[in-house]
């Protein structure tokens, strides 16, 4: 795979020399990534300068940065975190193509959009809140699909593709892809191959951040197509990553490989009950590799018999993730139906090793953790007349959790006695849970250009491996120890969202407020002694608290003329732990962007102020907070040149004033729990080629 990967520079080089003479006439352009803010009935779609803001996206989370009412916390060149309406992680359920991928890195350093390689999926859909049931349990705050659509691409017979090159001056990136496509009557071959460099970036007072990386991802997906309505694909892709830098870390990833497998089954009935089926199987398989002293100069003992000698720590780790999902499709008198059932198992395992005289385990972080769900569903839409219909729809799920390891002993202690010790439980017999969501939203068109609509929604998560057996006790300082609670009852989240669209001819705005009352909020929190926690030492545990969440986005375009467009949106999010009453770490402040684009039929030019106002309403005594964050406002400016069909040229200056800036969400690390803030990129101009052949 590396050495098909490595001839993709070469292959851009000599197709892009060939389009320019002509364009094949039955090609089929390879579209653009289109996003969509699923918020009503009739989406609310933004489709914003895609060659602007795709050119310097890292991955899945850095490209969905672009749209309002998601914030990011950075960690890193890549593996940035997306936070939708005040929640991360776990609370948003991500696939790529119809798969769910769990990174390696107990920290997070690779989360599921890592490993979205964006320019080889034609669609990404966000739909905030709960909008549906039948991606996954769980999904309080928001689901995201990266979607391939090679069938669609594959209607163009014969052979078509694309390349594309981006490079920039702050950081020496560059990116290379090829993708291309073949067709005839009963089937299509698609191949794909990225690859992806970068050196450090200065910030704007011109500071080097530890931010390289490498990586290299190539795919093909092969599909039989007997009939026009029937499908059968299997999608192989691999990712390797290495040498990736993390200054909100204490140890960088020397090497990272995922592999990701995908069976989809789609057919359409004519008589029957039955009138579609689809059917998604999927496979990944990621091991990630981590330590202080490949990639940096690592620490020295500052006490004890090896005073001043290197301090070597390393974790190896391992993810499998494999599921499957069936939706069945039914119509009648009115309704529209979707139901069936998914099931998902991720296994994990991590340990942390101490390098310095061989291999010795120091402590299990992931201990052989298992967790099992199975999930049925059915929701429906019914329209009541020609300008109103309600959606509804009801989920159950069961879950069985476990770990492996809970009683072997490395050279600390075992994972039961860490939870014993902080929580007076033990993990030696698998639980189960039983989690209910369900989903009422009434929409209306009030006038031909009003639409509005009023939905509530009940659904419930259960805590993640990390949150359920992390094992972190390296050292003998409990400020270091790092500890899960197997004890920890699923969430159960209860929200409400009231939105409305006025769209005309010339302009469209959109608005949205949303809050959400959740039961046993899972909050990783400072040991004091509070109820259920047994010791007062500042490790860091998890525990269950009442919350509640509520905000408001609002978003809207205006053509000011037939070529200039006026463009703005603001998002604010307010988490609350009410059990202690404090603010909930990491909540992005209030924050928006305001653009302006000039469009002609060859060219087009834009400028985009990008802000976020002070955050000072912080939660004080968590070690997950920095502390306050100032607020900050860059400048961005872009523009593209399509030369003829099939070759266009964008180029573009991000923070154009060189200001020196950071997101709110910082990131906490492995070897020393108490987060840092990253700075974001300085001045950076980049350039971007693309043709279609």
């Amino acid at each position: 795979m590396k050495n098909l990967l490595g001839l993709i520079p070469i292959l851009s080089l000599c197709v892009s020399t060939e389009i320019l003479g002509e364009t094949s006439p039955d090609a089929k352009e390879l579209s653009p990534i289109h996003m969509t803010a699923d918020i009503i009935i009739n989406p609310n779609i933004a489709e914003p300068t895609p060659d602007r803001r795709e050119a310097l996206s890292a991955d899945g989370g850095d490209f969905l940065r672009q749209l309002n009412g998601i914030s990011v916390g950075r960690f890193g060149g890549r593996g940035l975190e997306p936070i939708i309406r005040g929640q991360s992680q776990t609370r948003l359920n991500v696939l790529l193509d119809g798969a769910y991928i769990h990174g390696g890195c107990p920290n997070r350093m690779d989360p599921p959009t890592s490993w979205a390689a964006i320019e080889t999926y034609e669609s990404v859909t966000v739909l905030k809140g709960v909008q549906s049931l039948i991606h996954g349990g769980g999904g309080s705050g928001g689901t995201v699909l990266f979607e391939r659509d090679t069938r669609g691409l594959a209607e163009a017979r014969g052979i078509h593709g694309r390349v594309s090159a981006i490079g920039s001056d702050n950081g020496a990136r560059y990116d290379v892809l090829g993708d291309l496509v073949a067709s005839g009557e009963s089937g299509y071959l698609r191949t794909f191959a990225e690859i992806k460099d970068a050196e450090n970036y200065q910030d704007g007072q011109g500071r080097e951040i530890r931010s390289a990386y490498e990586h290299r991802q190539g795919g093909i997906v092969f599909g039989l197509t007997p009939t026009k309505s029937r499908l059968l694909e299997f999608t192989y892709e691999q990712n390797d990553f290495s040498d990736a830098l993390y200054p909100g870390a204490a140890m960088d990833s020397p090497e990272e490989k995922g592999d990701i497998y995908r069976l989809r089954y789609v057919d359409a009935f004519e008589t029957g009950p039955v009138n579609d089926m689809d059917v998604r199987a999927y496979f990944s398989d990621v091991d990630h590799l981590m330590n202080n002293f490949d990639l940096r100069a690592p620490p020295n003992y500052a006490s004890g018999p090896n005073v001043g000698q290197p301090m070597l720590r390393e974790t190896p780790t391992t993810s499998r993730t494999m599921g499957i999902r069936a939706i069945l499709s039914t119509g009648f008198h009115k309704t529209d139906m979707e139901y069936g059932m998914d099931l998902q198992r991720n296994e994990r395992d991590a340990v942390l090793n101490n390098r310095e005289n061989g291999v010795k385990a120091l402590s299990f972080l992931w201990p052989d953790a298992d967790i099992q769900q199975y999930g049925i569903f059915a929701e429906a839409t019914t329209s009541l007349s020609e300008r109103s219909n309600v959606k509804y729809g009801l989920r159950v799920d069961h879950v069985k959790r476990a770990v492996g390891k809970a009683d072997d002993k490395p050279a600390m202690v075992s994972p039961n006695t860490a939870y014993d010790t902080y929580y007076g439980i033990r993990a030696n017999a698998a639980r189960n849970e039983i989690n209910l969501g369900g989903l009422f939203r009434y929409t209306r068109e009030l006038t031909p250009e009003i639409t509005a609509f009023v939905g509530i929604s009940r659904s419930a998560r259960t805590a993640d491996a990390t949150e359920l057996f992390m094992n972190k006790w390296h050292s003998a300082d409990p400020s270091q120890r790092w500890v899960g609670n197997p004890g920890l009852e699923p969430e159960k989240h209860h929200q409400i969202d009231i939105g409305l669209t006025r769209k005309d001819r010339r302009y469209e705005v959109n608005a949205v407020a949303f809050h959400d009352d959740v039961t046993d909020y899972i909050l990783r929190d400072t040991a004091r002694g509070q109820s259920g926690i047994l010791l007062s030492d500042n490790a860091d545990i998890y525990r269950n608290v009442d919350a509640t969440l509520h905000g408001l986005e609002l978003d809207g375009r205006f053509d000011l003329t037939e070529h200039i467009e006026l463009g703005g949106s603001l998002a604010y999010a307010r988490a609350t732990n009410t059990t202690d009453d404090r603010p909930i770490a990491k909540t992005p402040p209030l924050n928006g962007k305001f653009h302006i684009d000039y469009d002609t039929d060859h060219w087009r030019v834009g400028a985009q102020l990008r802000f976020a106002t002070e955050q000072d309403r912080i939660d004080e005594i968590s070690k997950q907070e920095v502390g306050k964050t100032s607020g900050w406002a860059v400048f961005d400016i872009h523009g593209i040149y399509r030369i003829n069909d099939a070759l266009r040229l964008s180029v573009g200056i991000d923070n154009l004033w060189d200001k020196t800036y950071a997101e709110h969400a910082s990131r906490s690390n492995l070897l020393d729990p108490t987060a840092i803030k990253v700075n974001e990129p300085g001045r950076i101009f980049w350039l971007k080629t693309r043709a279609e052949f």
